[in-house]
């Protein structure tokens, strides 16, 4: 024997080997595999292991564990009866590999090609194969079976010749990117013919370039795919037939996953931090567990390879004797220091991918999460990583995290809270990814197929299905889904069908396969795939028939379902435009009807007047109109067409598609809609070349900068750069075609002024006018400010809710009547309150006398978990408080103004400007996760000097992160208050009236809620 560099050693010269050399010379390579792969034929025992009631395995009652006996027994159904590609999950840690190692020695499908992500995971499973891994220690191959031979392409082929390995070989391992894309299709057609089987490791990959191109030059080839979860990280699952699936809490109840206890630590003061936390928490968790006697190692999770290095350095700094090691994919040395891991000579890995998918090293027992997953695929792999039970001295796992990072998806909010068993949401979590998913979980299992599965080279899973939601609708009586092929044309095949029998839906694929226009061939055809979806409303009368085809209305699909069938089509379509506010059109279609021809025009943008007006004169109907408003306190896009159809931009499951339908048509049956009504309160866009003579009520900032996270904005000016949540902008006058405005924070109030020009040869213009030069950076996007307000104007809002974007004015077509309901008012008692001070933070100290304190201390005293003072340059509001009751959070956004005189009186600038910031704070009513992350910004911001330790009333930064998570399961009732004691009930102006009306409409309009007002008596 002689010694490996790397430790261990090698066999010189041994029997057994001069033998195998001696069978190989007489025979050839090819010949030996064969005799291999014939030794195994019927020599695997299909027994299944006996545990002990403590879990243990005695001597003699080794064998399959129930997961692997019940892949391995499905494996073999399917292939005596299908051929389509079959997957088969089992959570990680459940033996997986030695899966894959029986299905060899099973049913000798030789050679096998075995496909895997990494390089390292490659490694593994080469070793795995060339010892058949556990098998004759489970007992279930006898010692004398010989191994297989195990082969390695570990760089593209070029040439078929470069196959014959594959010949000399029972078993081929490859990583996706040495045969993806870049190789020849001959070649993969090649080395498909040569192999008895493709397996696919770790499966959700395979919809990726590099994997989908293996499996489809192996279509005719035994496909099984292994993953440890059928989701993927963009929601989507796991194509092909889904043979055996072994839930993960049945892997928890069999005792197959070690518990996991969950640390979580809190901190809001920025990733560096949190880093520091997270470490000494992992750290000091890692020593105590080897002081207790188990021989644990600590994986630090990062993203990318730069925080990887980031962190490496403070766990160095931390525990320089437990000899921190920074392993990734570019990594020089990563078997070296695996090998260093599996030694137990460094206790600590610092990773991106390396120690991901597939790998196997049971003493990884703590997780040190720097950086959050975004996926529920990603994460039970992951932490598949820190639950095996194989090995000894091994304890339960710990999982270290920063419950403070709102970056986490919804998905694994739950997980990342203070109190979170993992133990139960994971398994939880493996089968619903949050609530919508688990009622789609449920249509999908209670729906029936119809049909026998396609035995083609397509395979259909109903799970993927996701229309973009449209609909036509017929008033029907009756619904006979199982008639539907009579009303489909013989050119269309059925490809797949479903009926959910409990909502009366029915759905399926189908195919057609015209000519090609360009190509005279009988043999060459196109190939086009439609979805019909079809749900019976039995209390409204309504078929909803949807179709992703829209060159027909298919009146014969639904008369085949439902015999007399009527299509609610003219004007009645326009119904579906109610119930909206604040309803803007994008584009309108009109026709035109003369005495010999019908021509028809589209009409978008400022145009849409034109046509509104073309639409009304005789001999001219609307054809289809499409545009934008509020409904049920969501932005919403709809459109309509006179022939039937209705649509939206919405995309999603069939429930959801279902959901929407029956919204739609409970609109198109109410008789109380007025369509004329409906059209003559849509906001109308007009370019204009002067200001309107209007007061104006809000200057806000872009919706396009609105869109982006506030942390990604920042104004800069030299060296100088504030983020958008410290900064103001304000109305400073209107003169003439121009509007004033003005940047400030709470240091500098006015540092930076702009001018809004209507008219000129763009139709606007905005420019800079005091203050130095600003920047606005987006991102790694630098911009002058002027320049960027030139393309993404300031919305101008005006007292009668008409609103000016740049040039473009937008007003109802008929102006209403804007009204007050008295109950809107709440007279206080304002005794101790000096109505001339506003904020209750004032040069220092804590000013108890103001009009702040007194509504801080109203819900202080309210049982509100969270009064945040938001006082300041960029605030949500004066004040945010937050509430979560069991079904729904209370958000109320409060605004303060103090009075211009000692008194009550009839000021009415006092009331635009805290109207303004009430229409203004509306955007959080959706954005509630944001509002969440520009609270801890604030007061994050607020920590970072001595002057003031928290802007929190009631509450901490702990309370809001767990209202933030619950946000994902419940919804949000928002409430806006200005509060006002210069504002008297009794001796209100109309002025002031007008004022607070506008305000409440536009309010109620769009995210459904009331104003409240506090006032004087």
């Amino acid at each position: 024997m002689r010694e490996r560099p790397e430790g261990g050693y090698q066999w010189k010269s041994h029997r057994l080997l001069e033998e195998f050399d001696a069978m190989v010379m007489r025979d050839g390579w090819s010949r030996v595999a064969r005799e291999i792969t014939g030794s195994w034929i019927g020599r695997l025992s299909f027994r299944s292991e006996i545990k002990q009631q403590d879990g243990t395995v005695q001597p003699g009652q080794e064998g399959l564990r129930p997961p692997q006996l019940g892949a391995l027994h499905a494996i073999g159904a399917h292939w005596s009866l299908e051929h389509q590609p079959a997957t088969v999950v089992m959570p990680t840690g459940t033996g997986k590999t030695e899966t894959m190692l029986a299905t060899l020695a099973a049913f000798g499908k030789a050679p096998l090609l075995v496909v895997v992500p990494w390089d390292s995971l490659r490694t593994q499973t080469v070793h795995k194969f060339l010892t058949f891994g556990l098998l004759r220690k489970l007992k279930v191959l006898p010692e004398v079976v010989q191994n297989p031979i195990v082969g390695i392409i570990n760089r593209r082929p070029q040439t078929i010749e470069d196959l014959e390995l594959v010949d000399a070989c029972n078993v081929v391992v490859v990583t996706a990117s040495a045969i993806g894309v870049g190789t020849e299709s001959a070649i993969l057609d090649a080395l498909a013919q040569k192999c008895g089987a493709l397996i696919l490791d770790e499966a959700h990959h395979v919809p990726a370039t590099n994997w989908s191109r293996v499996r489809e030059a192996f279509k005719n080839v035994p496909i099984l795919q292994f993953t440890a979860t059928p989701f993927r990280r963009d929601g989507k699952l796991v194509d092909g037939k889904v043979i055996f699936n072994y839930p993960l809490g049945h892997a928890q109840r069999d005792g197959y996953f070690k518990p996991i206890r969950f640390e979580p630590v809190y901190e809001v003061r920025g990733a560096a931090w949190a880093d520091q936390v997270i470490a000494k928490v992992a750290i000091q968790q890692l020593r105590e567990d080897l002081a207790a006697g188990y021989d644990h190692l600590l994986m630090a999770r990062c993203e990318n390879i730069g925080r990887a290095e980031v962190v490496e350095q403070i766990y160095r700094k931390l525990a320089p004797d437990l000899e921190p090691l920074l392993i990734h994919s570019e990594s020089h040395g990563a078997d070296t220091k695996i090998e260093e891991l599996k030694a137990g000579r460094s206790k600590i890995a610092v990773c991106v991918n390396m120690l991901g998918e597939g790998f196997d090293l049971p003493s990884l027992k703590v997780a040190a999460v720097h950086d959050m997953h975004r996926s529920l695929a990603i994460l039970l792999q992951f932490t598949g990583r820190f639950t095996r039970v194989a090995g000894k001295n091994i304890g339960d796992a710990t999982v270290v995290a920063n419950i403070a990072d709102s970056r986490v998806s919804g998905a694994l909010e739950r997980l990342y809270s203070e109190d979170a068993d993992w133990n139960k949401l994971l398994s939880e979590l493996s089968s619903e990814a949050a609530q919508e998913h688990a009622e789609l979980i449920e249509f999908l299992q209670s729906s029936q197929r119809l049909d026998k599965s396609a035995d083609d080279e397509v395979s259909i899973s109903h799970q993927l299905l996701r229309p973009i939601f449209s609909t036509v609708a017929y008033r029907v009586a009756k619904f006979a889904p199982a008639r539907f092929h009579n009303g489909l044309g013989k050119d269309r095949h059925v490809h797949a069908v479903w009926l959910h029998e409990q909502t009366k839906t029915l759905y399926f694929v189908t195919r057609k396969e015209p000519r090609l226009r360009w190509m005279q061939s009988k043999e060459v055809r196109d190939r086009e795939w439609a979805l019909f979806v079809l749900h019976h409303d039995e209390d409204a009368g309504l078929l909803f028939l949807s179709s992703t085809d829209h060159g027909s209305m298919f009146q014969e699909l639904a008369q085949a379902v439902s015999d007399e069938v009527a299509l609610i089509s003219g004007e009645q379509v326009f119904r579906s435009l109610g119930r909206i506010n604040r309803l803007m059109f994008h584009s309108l279609g009109v026709k035109k009807h003369g005495r010999r021809n019908l021509s028809f025009a589209m009409y978008t943008g400022a145009d849409v007047a034109e046509a509104l007006g073309v639409s009304e004169r005789a001999g001219s109907v609307k054809n289809n109109v499409s545009g934008t408003g509020w409904e049920g306190g969501s932005k919403i896009a709809i459109g309509c067409s006179y022939k039937g159809r209705v649509w939206s931009r919405e995309q999603g499951s069939i429930p959801s598609l279902v959901r929407w339908c029956k919204a739609v048509g409970s609109k198109l049956v109410d008789d109380t809609i007025n369509v004329a009504n409906i059209i003559a309160n849509v906001l109308i866009p007009e370019e204009v070349d002067r200001l309107p003579d209007a007061t104006v009520l809000a200057v806000e900032w872009p919706a396009e900068l609105l869109g982006i996270s506030e942390e990604r904005v920042v104004f800069t000016v030299g060296n100088e750069e504030w983020p958008l949540y410290l900064l103001d902008l304000k109305l400073r006058e209107r003169e003439g075609n121009v509007v004033q405005f003005v940047l400030g924070t709470d240091d500098y109030p006015e540092f930076a002024a702009f001018a809004l020009t209507i008219g000129g040869e763009h139709g606007f213009q905005v420019r800079q006018t005091e203050g130095d030069v600003l920047s606005i950076k987006i991102g790694n996007h630098d911009y002058r400010a002027s320049e960027y307000f030139s393309f993404y104007p300031p919305l101008i809002r005006f007292v009668d809710l008409s609103e000016l974007d740049g040039n473009l004015l937008i007003k109802p077509q008929d102006p209403r009547e804007l009204a007050l309901n008295e109950k809107q008012f709440e007279v206080w008692d304002w005794q101790g309150v000096d109505m001339t001070v506003e904020s209750l933070w004032r040069n220092g100290q804590v000013c108890r006398n103001s009009i702040q304190w007194k509504a801080a201390q109203h819900f202080v005293h309210g049982g509100f978990d969270v009064v945040f003072d938001d006082d300041g340059a960029g605030e949500a509001a004066d004040l945010v408080c937050l509430k979560e009751e069991p079904d729904r959070i209370r958000l109320v956004l409060i605004h303060c103004k103090f009075s211009g005189g000692s008194t009550p009186g009839e000021r009415v600038k006092d009331v635009v400007e805290v109207c303004s910031q009430a229409v203004r704070s509306a955007k959080w009513k959706w954005r509630f996760r944001d509002l969440g992350q520009h609270i801890n910004s604030r007061n994050l911001k607020l920590a970072n000097t001595a002057v003031r330790t928290s802007r929190f009333l009631a509450g901490s930064s702990v309370e809001l992160n767990n209202i933030v998570k619950a946000y994902r399961f419940k919804r949000v009732d928002a409430e806006i208050l200005v509060v006002q004691p210069g504002l008297s009930l009794e001796n209100r102006t109309a002025d002031q009236n007008m004022v607070i009306a506008a305000a409440a409409t536009f309010l109620k309009e769009t995210i459904g809620c009331d104003l409240g007002v506090i006032c004087s008596a």
